[in-house]
């Protein structure tokens, strides 16, 4: 199981996503479940593909559902979310 921590940045663009929309919230926690388990995506089950061009610390893997992204780092067997955020807006 891996530990799941969140950045100021993070928690703002979530507050803000989840007000208006609360299916969001449904869908975030499915996320949240799959990122404790397998954030590598070694079962190929999930949408989740490590980023290129992109440096440590600042998101180098992303998990979709539907029109959102998030964007998380992996350290040992912590997860840090970056940010969630609509598609249009993620990169």
């Amino acid at each position: 199981m891996f530990i799941l921590k969140t950045t100021p940045t993070f928690e703002r663009g979530f507050r803000s996503l989840t007000k208006r929309d609360s299916e969001l919230q449904e869908q975030f926690i499915k996320l949240l479940d799959v990122l404790r388990v397998d954030p590598y995506n070694t079962s190929k089950q999930y949408d989740i593909k490590k980023l290129t061009n992109v440096a440590r610390g600042e998101g180098q893997w992303r998990i979709r559902t539907g029109n959102y992204r998030l964007r998380y780092d992996i350290f040992d067997k912590e997860v840090i979310l970056h940010s969630f955020n609509h598609r249009k807006e993620a990169y």
